[in-house]
């Protein structure tokens, strides 16, 4: 017998979405897809209003664009123009995924690709299977209160399976891109149309203060970054740190972009990092894991890690659990 609960599914109109409202019809009674609509955009609601149909589900589209625009946009920006590096996919999943959807919905059900497991009465989330399209790091700041009211049903199955498995209308959908906001994946112009930012040319440097060069506008960089910053040093250089009050991109050779410590903020623990001795952070979505320690504010790696960046998440695992995270703040 299906259980009798008031459950919404985040649907994007994709195929992962798609699977996991299926997934709810066969297991819940009262299931209702849900769209959020950031951006107005009436394709992508064609998309999912064409999913709903196909499993006789209602829908409902909830105007979120305002409130997008000031939490995700603008704090995008924001940072940006601070020198950090943003990470507008973990807050959209901070405020709306689960928050919003939750204070309306006694449970959500979401296509990500990761598991919530109970250790010690308490729920963590925990990697998906699929190694190549696991989201666990996504989620880091979905608060603790609402983690036994979330489902994921697809953090036990693979990719390729749920391809195999799916509708044929699904063939030619590509998979969404990193920021839904920038069409194009152009930052600068992005940031340029935003907030009509007056070009300023400033210096390119060394770590000794060394001018090796001129730029357009520190915004058009991220630490780690290497084409485009139009050096010729014999050598690779990579961007290592912004100043933005000055206007200064810090280059380096590639041994310079790596660090064994750096600060948090803002962190979300759900239990005591004390209570683990093999704990390992990612500094970003694509990074490795590397073993760590936690005092404080400051965490010290075991070995030296490329490119670790203000503004990024540090999401910290015991195995294939999360423990916390933190926002980074500062690099040594």
């Amino acid at each position: 017998m299906k259980n009798r609960l008031n459950t919404a599914v985040a649907i994007s109109g994709g195929i992962d979405s798609f699977n996991a409202l299926k997934w709810a019809t066969e297991n819940f009674e009262g299931v209702c897809a849900v769209y959020l609509d950031f951006l107005g955009d009436r394709e992508q609601i064609k998309k999912v209003q064409f999913v709903a149909e196909h499993l006789k589900i209602p829908l409902q589209i909830f105007n979120c664009r305002k409130d997008f625009q000031f939490k995700i946009k603008d704090y995008f920006i924001k940072e940006y123009l601070s020198g950090k590096t943003p990470n507008p996919c973990v807050k959209c999943n901070e405020y709306f995924k689960f928050e919003f959807i939750l204070k309306r919905f006694d449970k959500v059900v979401t296509g990500h690709y990761a598991k919530i497991t109970q250790k010690n009465n308490l729920n963590f989330i925990t990697k998906g299977v699929d190694s190549k399209k696991e989201q666990s790091y996504f989620l880091a700041r979905v608060k603790p209160e609402f983690l036994d009211r979330i489902i994921f049903p697809l953090g036990d199955k693979l990719k390729k399976d749920i391809k195999s498995n799916s509708p044929n209308f699904f063939e030619k959908n590509k998979e969404s891109q990193e920021i839904c906001f920038i069409k194009d994946n152009n930052y600068k112009n992005f940031i340029q149309k935003e907030t009509s930012l007056q070009i300023r040319n400033g210096y390119i440097k060394n770590s000794s203060g060394k001018i090796l060069g001129t730029h357009k506008g520190f915004h058009n960089f991220t630490v780690g970054q290497r084409k485009g910053l139009n050096i010729a040093m014999g050598e690779p250089y990579y961007v290592i740190s912004i100043d933005a009050e000055s206007n200064t991109v810090f280059a380096g050779p590639k041994e310079e972009t790596t660090n064994k410590c750096f600060t948090i903020g803002d962190t979300l623990w759900y239990d005591n990092c004390e209570n683990y001795n093999e704990l390992k952070v990612k500094v970003r979505y694509r990074s490795s894991e590397k073993s760590c320690s936690v005092k404080g504010s400051e965490v010290k790696l075991t070995e030296k890690e490329n490119s670790v960046a203000p503004g990024q998440l540090a999401v910290f695992y015991y195995k294939n659990m999360i423990i916390g995270s933190g926002w980074i703040e500062n690099v040594n």
